[in-house]
Formats: C-alpha cells, structure tokens, sequence
C-alpha cells in the first residue's frame, strides 16, 4: 500500500534493478548493510525501522531538494527524484544488524553525478525529520517511546539527566509579581482618572510577562517556588485588569430640574401656578416623546440605509462566487473525462484559472467602494446625531462583511471549486498513464497541470487574504476613533484606499 503523496509530483518508474527487500525474511534485512556496495552511501539509525522509515517519507514530503514517488510500507522501501538533476534514487530501510535501522540511498539507472553531494542532503534532512518527530512524540507518560533523533552516542553522559535549575527563572518571577503588583495598584486608583488605555497597555504587559514567567516555571525550571511566584503573578494581574475594568470612567447623566415658580402671597396665584407647572410638565413630556420617536425614526433610517451597503456587498461576492462556479461547469464539459479530451481542451483549464483571477480582482474593487460608502455615511449620521449606535452599526459591518461574505467566498473557491478541479484531473483523469503514451509526455502533461493548480490557488488566497485583512484594518481603525468619540474617519478611508488600490487598478 502506497501513502499519500504531501507535494503531488510525477512517480517515476521504478527501476528494475533496484533491491527489493522481502518484508517477511529477517535475515536478508540485517545481512542488507553488510553488503551494501562501496559506491552506495549508507547511514545507520539508532531509531526503530518502522521510525526511520515514516521519517524519511515524513522528510520527503516537505523536502525542497527531492520528489517523492512511491513508498513501499511493506518492504520499506521509497522511490525519489532530484530536484537538482531530476536523476532518480531509491532509498532502502533495514533493520541493523546491532539494532536499530540502516539507510541506503541508491541510485537508479547510474551512479549518479551528484550522489554524494545529494545523499549528504538527504541524510541531513532525514536527521532533522527525526529530530522533528521525537519532539512532536515525546511523552514521558507513553513507555512506548524512547527513541532519539540523533545518532547512537558513546559518551559517558547519562540520558535524561536533570539539567541545574536556571536562576534567570526567579528573577523573572520576581519581575512578574513586581509588576503585577504595580499594576494593580495604579489600576486601581487612576483607571478612573486616564481611561481604557491604561487598562490594556499596563493590564496586558503585566500579564503577559507574569504569563510568561509562569510558563518558563513548569516547564523550564520546575521550581516549586518559581511556580509559586508565578502564579500568584498571573492571579495578580487578572485581578487588576478586572478592577481596572471596573473603575473605567462612566458617562455622567444628570438630570435637569426646573425650579419650582415662587410662591405668591395669595393662595388663588399659588393654586394658579401649580396648574402653569403641570400643564408645562405635560408639554415637556409630550416634546420628549416626539423628540424620542423623531429620534427612533432617525436611527432605523440610518441603520436602514447601512444595512442596504452590506447587504450589496453580500450580494456582489456571492454572484462572484456563483460566476466562478458556472465557468468551472464550463470548463468541465469541454476537458471530458478522458484524457485525450483533457489534453485537447486543455486551455479550457487555464482560462478559468484566468477568470478566478480577474473576477476576484473586480469583486474586490466593488468591496472597497461600497465599505468606502459605509464609512463616509457612518461619519456624517455620527457627527449630526450625537445618539446614534455607532457601534453597533460597526459589528454589523464586522460580521457580515468581514465573517460572512468573506468567509463564504473562501468557502466556494478555495475549499470547494479547487479541491473539485484537483480531485477530477491530477487524482483522477491524470492519475494512471495510458499504455499508448510515452512516460515523459504523461509525466510533463501531469506536472504542468499540478503546478498551473497550485499556483492559481496560492494566488487566489494571498489576494483573498490581503483583502479581508484590509477590510479589518479599515474596521479597527473607524472602531478606535468612535471610542474616543472621533467621527472624522478621513483617516481610516485613506489607508484603507492604500491597502486596496492593487485592486482598484485592475479593473
């Protein structure tokens, strides 16, 4: 059974006189590097086979230097291609006769220019492969694992010796709970005075440092009073970023209190100017509640216009979406299912690699307009209307453009269109080589439309990315200015036009 390939390439043929390793006969697999010939570079392992032989196909996959081809689970044996000279090399995994694995790099076909030089590579990125899985399976709660990355050693040092504890993790510590302590401090007593940002600059370096000192006690150190020290720290500070929280400045409401009308010396006039005060009370009710629903009115125009922007910009991703889609379809009917239509119409691929660029490009445009228009409406209904939730208003923006139509657009083209396009041809129309077609043209013909896949879909992501993350830009940065009461965002819309203006040109 062969696994699955990490970085899709050619598999190139096996050479048939590679040696071929029996999984069932122990004895050859041990007299193995014993009758390696001299040319054949071999490195023995203290792991186990089955250790050393995930890592080498663990190395492969994310090598920048080979191919992975195929890998034999069964007589562990992997075929692999330079990226130097494209020259063809099998590696063979033994057991060792004292243990352990041996690891043959073999060429194939011929001894191979750069053999040496390129078996030097491969074992250094095998050792770094092994390296990477002890640390990502080291657990001292599992008996099973024991082994080590490097080499057997022949030193006298015994494993697993305790290092000396650091005493630079005290004096962080120390630090941590100093800081805390200040922090809580000032929190408490000029929160109130100088606003939220005291809060998250003073708040969050002190826990990030007394974070960080109690990290490096449990699992640096592992000093109870360290531990101790830095825990009490991090308790520190959560409580002063709670308190500091609590004493945040409140906006005062005040009630205005007409003074009651001086009373005249008769009672007629004193009953008279009571009855002045109600009827005038009534009045004042009566504008209040006018004013009020002048002022409701108001804000669902507002919101009511707002919600139109978005909800545009909803729509205009979702028919960039479903236009993709449609030429995806397209596409598909004119490849076929064969790979002698696929190689005829092979264009038809490449143009709807086309089309997801451009119309992602326009798309993108109609979203920075409309998020511009968002923001200068936000602006001028701010500064008119004192009351109006700005906030709110702003989530809204945040959620629906930012979390849905961006999050769906991904969804679509990245998750869905591409994987349909790479599962149908390169693991499925081009998988197996037709018996009528020379190796090297299948070969070609595979790597060209693996490679034509996978540069349209880092494409496609790195544009998506760099749009939503100015759209986040453009949010934070209005959201920071009605915080402190600034509707200006001139600002805001200006770096945002930057952050956006690869798109603007396109169209």
């Amino acid at each position: 059974m062969s696994t699955p390939q990490s970085n899709p390439e050619i598999n190139p043929q096996p050479d048939s006189t590679q040696p071929v390793r029996s999984a069932n006969s122990n004895t050859s697999a041990q007299a193995a590097p014993t009758q390696a010939m001299p040319q054949i570079p071999t490195q023995q392992f203290p792991q186990t086979l089955d250790a050393v032989y995930q890592a080498v196909k663990d190395s492969l996959m994310h090598s920048p230097s080979f191919v992975l081809g195929t890998a034999d689970d069964v007589a562990k044996t992997v075929t692999l291609t330079s990226r130097i000279d494209g020259a063809p090399y099998a590696v063979h995994i033994n057991a060792g006769p004292q243990g352990g694995a041996v690891v043959q790099f073999v060429p194939q076909g011929h001894s191979g220019a750069n053999l040496q030089m390129e078996s030097t590579i491969f074992f250094g990125e095998l050792n770094r492969a092994l390296m990477m899985r002890q640390m990502n399976l080291s657990n001292p709660q599992n008996p099973d694992i024991q082994q080590t990355w490097a080499p057997q050693s022949t030193g006298s040092g015994a494993p697993g010796s305790s290092k000396k504890a650091s005493p630079w993790v005290l004096y962080i510590s120390i630090a941590a709970l100093v800081v805390s302590v200040i922090a809580l401090i000032l929190l408490i007593v000029l929160t109130s005075k100088t606003g939220a940002w005291l809060v998250w600059v003073l708040g969050i370096v002190s826990l990030a440092l007394s974070g960080f000192s109690l990290y490096a006690a449990l699992a640096l150190d592992k000093n109870v009073l360290n531990r101790i020290l830095s825990g009490v720290a991090v308790g520190v500070s959560v409580l002063a970023i709670i308190l500091g929280c609590v004493n945040l400045p409140k906006e005062s409401t005040a009630a205005q209190v007409k003074a009651p009308a001086s009373s005249a010396s008769s009672e007629p006039s004193s009953s008279a100017s009571s009855n002045d005060n109600s009827n005038g009370a009534a009045d004042a009710n009566q504008k209040d509640e006018q004013n009020n629903s002048a002022e409701e009115q108001n804000q669902a125009s507002v919101a009511g216009g707002l919600d139109e922007i978005v909800a545009g910009i909803e729509k205009d991703m979702q028919t960039s979406a479903d236009a993709i889609l449609a030429k995806k379809t397209e596409a598909e009917g004119k490849l076929g299912d064969t790979l002698d239509s696929y190689k005829s119409n092979e264009s038809a691929l490449t143009d709807w690699y086309a089309f997801v660029a451009s119309e992602s490009k326009t798309v993108y445009g109609k979203v920075t307009d409309s998020s511009i228009k968002y923001m200068q409406t936000l602006s001028q209904k701010a500064s008119a209307d004192k009351y109006l939730d700005a906030d709110a208003l702003l989530d809204d923006f945040y959620k629906t453009v930012y979390e849905d139509a961006f999050e769906g657009y991904y969804d679509d083209i990245y998750d869905t269109a591409y994987e349909d396009v790479y599962d149908k041809y390169y693991d499925g129309v081009l998988e197996d080589r037709p018996e009528n077609m020379e190796y090297s043209e299948w070969s070609d013909l595979r790597s060209a439309a693996y490679k034509a896949w996978s540069d349209s879909k880092s494409d496609f992501y790195s544009e998506w990315s760099d749009m939503k993350s100015a759209v986040y830009t453009l949010y934070s940065d209005v959201n920071s200015d009605v915080w402190n009461d600034r509707y200006d965002f001139a600002k805001a819309i200006e770096r945002f036009q930057k952050k956006t203006a690869q798109f603007k040109t396109a169209q």
